[in-house]
């Protein structure tokens, strides 16, 4: 095996297959996309333990255990092994008539089986249930990424500690200087004394110098580094978060999350210069003391009333900060609800009303962020006050210094000097206690959102090999948060591999939930969603994601090209695959005809393009996917009639293995049905085979009405022309 930075496109697929393959020979599943990000995410280092560090990232709780392969017993099997250059899965042990069985990755001509140690991959050991839990932390997903990747660098800030140390002290070299000076040379005249200490200080000035520029590029880079892990941990967790568990304003989320950047604010360089400085107040403290005696209670008076400041000014700083952030929060849900509702909120004149609303929002932000200033302004004129007259009173008490005897005209400098440096650290010790108090509340609700039930669970790593996987529902109970009766009722219900069954019923009977629910997106109140007898929410995500093809009511298009969002989430496919998939739908001469071809570019949210191009755009792409099943919300709800049929044909002609679920509104939907449910209020009123079910003519008073032959009639039958869930 070979470096990452000797990586090329081609081995690096290999080495993505190899693991797919491993995966696949221990029960496990894998993305090819999965491995080879974990691949590229795990840093350059000895072959081994980059594999070990790679399948530790794909299946959490997961190892590889080296063993010597003398040692090594056929239920251990399959285990990698590796050469110079290449990645390989021991499959047999062999004999002393047969040599082992290695699949390489690179194949290559000659034998290539021999080797001296294995590495076999270890399943973690589940701990019994009953097992107390001693020591649980209990602080917020938030707080705990940010202490481990100060965590991951505490070498580097160690340094940068040790290079605060130099620097403070070589400050008390300026103060001892001039106290030299005033004492010893000015008396004397002693120019070559004045010389040397003048050389020495410079010397101590230049080697001060490349420590401040040597901590401040330390921190900037590190500092930034950890932002980046952060800042791609909290956007993997944000999107990772279950769509139904989530706020559900939009706006406000965005703004929730944008709080990390008060958060960040902490650990920028100037904020750790502070805190770093600060533990050497004391220092400085204690030389003045040495030097010039009772003038050291003025400093340490002024620490005592810097502190007393902080913390008087902490407690209604925070309160205001918190209102004004809640505020901010709702004028960002504003605006973003303004923004993408613009064209509706046009047709119908409603720009005044918005108006109204934002001048009303703007004035309670504007209104909480005029307390914050004042307080904070006056806690900070306040700190320079005490600090202009700390510096006064050091003067005053060293005078009656030098009267009794005990300080020196050099010394009353020097202590001057080192006072001012304590008092100059020592005030910001106000500003640090009120942005400590902004971060805090940001960290509350960064650990708040994180904490939300989310689809990136460790323990998800169920999958299963079998193609044929039937769908069940069992004791299902579904209900948005906020509402006071659920919005679906299911006690049991099965799908069996290559059925194609219609879901109807109309507007909010539950529909579109049932399909989320399908899908895996939606997370069951109570109950069970099942595939192939493994519960959803145990599944892989990738698995899913593989074997599940899920189409919305209204499919969302990223800026971008038209190919990115093709394959968007796929393993790379190729062209002449992405053309035959939009031949079938029908885009290939819509394609052809753009000069740029598949980069055909698309705005955000697919802006530009129709609903039924969008639409299509997603049937395209679920034809690149090639999932076992496939879930239809209303696909044919934005299509003409030509749309339409050559989506029926498409689906009509997907192998008789494949599971097809869609819903509908639409009789001639119908036909590809071979059993149809309806939902009446979230509950499921008829399960019967779609030749028994009959559509009414334009004859009847209800032409779409369902006859439901078989079953006990109702009082009124319900349509199919509605729309939605």
């Amino acid at each position: 095996m070979r470096k990452a930075t000797e990586d090329s496109p081609r081995r690096a697929e290999l080495v993505a297959e190899a693991i797919r393959k491993m995966a696949q020979l221990r029960g496990l599943h894998v993305s090819i996309r999965e491995a080879s990000a974990a691949w590229a995410d795990v840093p350059e280092r000895e072959p081994a333990a980059r594999l070990a560090a790679v399948w530790a990232l794909l299946f959490p709780g997961h190892s590889l255990e080296r063993v010597p392969a003398d040692r090594l017993h056929p239920s251990q099997l399959p285990a990698w092994v590796l050469d110079d250059s290449r990645l390989g899965i021991l499959r047999s042990l062999g004999s002393a008539t047969e040599v082992a069985t290695i699949d390489w990755y690179p194949k290559q001509a000659g034998d290539g089986a021999a080797h001296r140690v294995a590495w076999v991959p270890v399943v973690p050991i589940t701990a019994p249930d009953d097992d107390l839990e001693v020591n649980v932390d209990r602080r917020g997903p938030a707080t705990m990424a940010i202490l481990a990747a100060f965590k991951a660098h505490w070498r580097i800030f160690l340094n940068v500690a040790l290079v605060t140390l130099m620097i403070n002290l070589i400050a008390i070299v300026a103060p001892l200087f001039a106290m030299q000076v005033y004492d010893r040379v000015v008396p004397n005249l002693a120019y070559d004394t004045l010389w040397v200490l003048a050389v020495g200080v410079i010397v101590a000035y230049v080697f001060e110098l490349i420590l401040k520029l040597a901590r401040l590029r330390i921190l900037e880079k590190t500092t930034r580094r950890i932002d980046e892990a952060l800042s791609l941990h909290f956007f993997n967790r944000v999107l990772g978060l279950k769509v139904d568990r989530r706020p559900q304003r939009v706006g406000s989320l965005v703004a929730q999350v944008r709080d990390y950047e008060a958060v960040k604010n902490i650990f920028t360089s100037s904020t750790l210069f502070a805190l770093a400085d600060l533990p050497f107040v004391m220092f400085f403290i204690s030389i003045v003391w040495m030097i010039g005696g009772a003038i050291v209670w003025v400093p340490i008076g002024f620490f005592v009333i810097c502190l007393t400041i902080g913390l008087l000014a902490y407690i209604p700083v925070k309160r205001a900060l918190r209102d004004q952030k809640d505020e901010t929060t709702r004028r960002q849900g504003l605006l973003f609800e303004a923004i993408s509702g613009a064209e509706r909120i046009k047709s119908l004149g409603g720009e005044t009303l918005f108006d109204d609303h934002w001048h009303r929002v703007s004035k309670v932000v504007n209104e909480h962020g005029e307390r914050v200033q004042s307080r904070m302004a006056g806690s900070q004129f306040t700190t320079q006050f005490f600090q202009q007259s700390a510096f006064v009173a050091i003067i005053i008490v060293g005078v009656t210094q030098i009267e009794a005897g005990v300080l020196s005209m050099g010394g009353l400098i020097a202590a001057t000097m080192l006072s001012s440096r304590a008092l100059g650290t020592t005030a910001g010790i106000t500003p640090l206690l009120l942005s400590w108090g902004s971060a805090r509340y940001a960290l509350e609700i960064l650990n708040q959102l994180l904490s939300r039930p989310s689809d990136q669970n460790d323990h998800r790593q169920a999958s299963s090999a079998v193609d044929k996987l039937p769908l069940s529902l069992s004791g299902l109970i579904y209900q948005y948060e906020g509402d006071q009766k659920p919005s679906l009722d299911i006690a049991d219900l099965v799908i069996s591999p290559g059925e194609r069954i219609a879901i109807l019923g109309t507007n909010g009977s539950g529909k579109s939930t049932l399909m989320k629910l399908l899908a895996g997106i939606a997370t069951p109140s109570q109950g069970e969603v099942r595939i192939g007898g493994l519960d959803m929410q145990h599944c892989r995500l990738s698995w899913l994601r593989e074997r599940i093809g899920y189409l919305p009511q209204e499919v969302q298009l990223f800026s971008g090209t038209l190919e990115d969002n093709l394959v968007l989430g796929l393993a790379r496919p190729s062209e002449d695959e992405i053309r035959n998939a939009l031949r079938a739908t029908g885009l290939l001469s819509a394609v052809e005809r753009h000069p740029l071809g598949l980069g055909l570019p698309i705005r955000e949210g697919g802006t530009g393009l129709s609903g039924g191009q969008r639409q299509m755009v997603g049937l395209t792409r679920l034809l690149l996917q090639q999932p076992w099943i496939w879930l239809l919300d209303e696909p044919s709800a934005s299509l003409d009639s030509e749309a339409e049929a050559r989506l029926i044909a498409v689906l009509t002609n997907l192998p008789p293995q494949h599971t097809i679920v869609f819903t509908t509104h639409r009789p001639n939907w119908l036909k590809l049905a071979s059993r149809v449910l309806l939902l009446e209020n979230g509950e499921i009123k008829l399960d019967q085979p779609a030749e028994k079910v009959r559509i009414g003519t334009a004859n009847r008073p209800d032409p779409h009405a369902i006859d439901r032959t078989g079953v006990e009639s109702t009082a009124a039958d319900r349509s199919l022309g509605k729309t939605g869930s």
